[in-house]
């Protein structure tokens, strides 16, 4: 009786010494001659080679034989090499859609390359051009900047316009002792600064003398309507520099009979083309000798919040 391959060797085979005989049974000779059929061992080389020549479903079926698979191993084996088939066919698919996006990407930047890069840096024409067009643009001016945009003069009115002033955060009230309008800039001043005020482009100085909150301080605080704000400027640094002489006090009756006569200090600045000044001193007439506490507070009252609060409305765009 025929048998399967042995592990070792070559399987044994049947003879075909009973073909001639009377009552051979063909039938049975040809069930068992697949069984039977002589094999041959193959070299490590040759069966490479004849794997190389098999297909994956004739190399998936000879493992199944070999390793004697049953039938739901083997329909489970096809059903697996149908879903592999579709997976193939799907990569296959989406490489061709990847193969024509990129050859479409490359057709648009071909087809876009005579055109201007927004990110390149701009050519000399185009700077100019682009300057063409800024310069339709309206100025913003500042209002204040110069007489010839803020025309109006200052008045004692704007500036000290009732018997008291409060700047935001003060302690209290100032007293307003007296005020003045000068048409002759020059009288604002003392020595070099008279002769400097002369000489530049000022139509006026509107003064007043004030009293601080408790009455230890008294003060004239003017302002100087210049053409410009760098003459303003140039006025504030030539003080600045150390000039012979300094702003004049106006005397008056309540606490600055002696303002003046004593040392005093001096706080100044500008806004726009005006020159906003004020010079302190004790209301008993003592010499004040230093910028204290209480003098930084009288400059900041009054350059730095009053008269900017009343000059800012001249600011607005009408």
């Amino acid at each position: 009786m025929a048998h399967g391959p042995s592990p070792f060797g070559v399987p044994q085979q049947a003879g075909h010494r009973h073909q001639q005989e009377p009552g051979f049974d063909w039938a049975e000779y040809d069930e068992r001659t697949p069984m039977n059929a002589p094999t041959v061992r193959l070299s490590q080389e040759e069966l490479a080679q004849l794997a190389l020549k098999r297909s994956p479903e004739e190399e998936m079926e000879a493992h199944l034989d070999h390793i004697h698979a049953s039938r739901p191993l083997r329909r489970a084996a096809q059903r697996a090499r149908r879903r592999t088939k579709w997976w193939l066919v799907a990569l296959a698919i989406v490489s061709g859609l990847a193969v024509a996006a990129a050859c479409s990407a490359g057709a648009f930047i071909v087809l876009r390359e005579g055109e201007r890069d927004p990110a390149a840096p701009s050519t000399a024409a185009d700077q100019e051009s682009a300057g063409d067009e800024s310069s339709g643009a309206p100025e913003v001016v500042d209002p204040i900047a110069s007489r010839e945009t803020d025309a109006a003069p200052i008045t004692v009115a704007e500036l000290f316009g009732a018997e008291t002033i409060t700047p935001a955060g003060a302690a209290g009230p100032y007293e307003v002792l007296e005020t003045e309008e000068l048409a002759d800039c020059a009288e604002a001043g003392l020595e070099e600064l008279a002769t400097l005020l002369a000489e530049t482009d000022c139509t006026q100085a509107v003064r007043a003398t004030i009293v601080n909150p408790d009455g230890e301080y008294a003060a004239t605080a003017g302002v100087l309507n210049l053409s410009t704000a760098a003459e303003a400027e140039e006025l504030r640094a030539a003080i600045a520099a150390g000039l012979d002489g300094g702003f004049a006090v106006l005397r008056a009756d309540g606490g600055a009979e002696e303002l003046g006569r004593a040392d005093t200090q001096l706080g100044y600045n500008t806004y726009g083309h005006y020159l906003m000044y004020v010079v302190i001193g004790y209301t008993d007439g003592e010499p004040l000798l230093e910028a204290n506490d209480a003098v930084r507070t009288i400059v900041g009252d009054i350059l730095d919040i009053w008269f900017v609060d009343q000059l800012n409305p001249r600011r607005e765009v009408q």
